[in-house]
């Protein structure tokens, strides 16, 4: 991955989620993704900050200071963090295209999964139990909004309760599919899985932990997770200007616009590899 096409990539997807930042929002489902967008960017830039940086930590109590190198495992949580609030993104505002009864159903269920962890919060301070109140009535909003779709009532009745109750979003899909259907079985399956074995702290990531000794070990490890993060950036960026006027002015005129086109279509090409290297031709 070249730092400074990374970059590019980087100035471009905060250019056009920049576009609709300061947009008058009426529906309030259309509150929050300029959010989303914006969340994906500061995870993608959070990452290029600990790329190649050699991070020595002090800590009182250790004399010496603790050589970090580069960071590369951290970069894996933040790519997989990158992936999700995209894979979410896209679910909700791009997937449904012109079905407003599943683009309804899939963002008050989302706001559903969100909002009833709070019911399991222990007893607050006083000084946040009016929040708690506004996010209760929130919650039942949201509730009443979901159950009123179709979508929803076509459930089987189990699986509405699962949905309804915040613990089965999104019902029948996993993130894993979801991956899949965006950036192809292959690639989509495989790294999201492989984002996941860092996250979870499997096996895996404590033997690479291990074995990436050396500051260059480090560093090729980085450049692969930056690789990954940057075909994200892309397809956030192409996600985000094709939902919104605005943002599709920007990128349309942007210099970048086709290295943005080659990093979201490399996913593709990638996955299209992998599934004949896995058929043996």
């Amino acid at each position: 991955m070249d730092r400074s096409e990374f970059e590019r990539l980087l100035a471009l997807n905060y250019a056009v989620g920049d576009a609709t930042a300061k947009k008058r929002v009426r529906d309030s489902e259309f509150v929050y993704p300029d959010t989303s967008a914006r969340k994906v960017f500061q995870h993608a830039a959070s990452a290029f900050t600990l790329w190649g940086q050699a991070t020595q930590v002090r800590v009182t109590g250790i004399d010496n200071p603790l050589d970090l190198r580069c960071d590369w495992p951290s970069m894996e949580v933040l790519a997989r963090a990158c992936l999700e609030t995209f894979l979410a993104f896209h679910y909700i505002y791009i997937e449904p295209e012109t079905d407003q009864d599943e683009f309804q159903f899939r963002y008050h269920s989302w706001m559903v999964e969100g909002f009833a962890k709070r019911e399991s919060f222990p007893d607050v301070p006083e000084e946040h139990k009016k929040q708690v109140a506004n996010d209760a009535r929130a919650l039942e909003q949201h509730r009443r909004r979901t159950r009123k779709t179709r979508h929803f009532q076509r459930l089987k009745p189990a699986v509405q309760k699962r949905v309804l109750a915040g613990r089965n979003w999104p019902p029948g899909v996993t993130l894993s599919a979801m991956a899949e259907r965006v950036f192809g079985t292959g690639w989509g399956r495989a790294v999201y899985s492989y984002m996941c074995s860092h996250a979870h702290s499997d096996a895996l990531s404590i033997v690479q932990m291990k074995q990436a000794v050396s500051r260059e070990d480090a560093m090729r490890m980085a450049d692969v997770t930056m690789t990954k993060i940057a075909l994200v950036l892309a397809h956030m960026t192409a996600s985000y200007a094709a939902k919104f006027v605005k943002a599709r002015k920007v990128l349309a005129s942007h210099p970048d616009r086709e290295l943005n086109d080659m990093y979201a279509n490399l996913a593709r090409y990638l996955s299209k590899s992998i599934r004949v290297e896995e058929a043996g031709l």
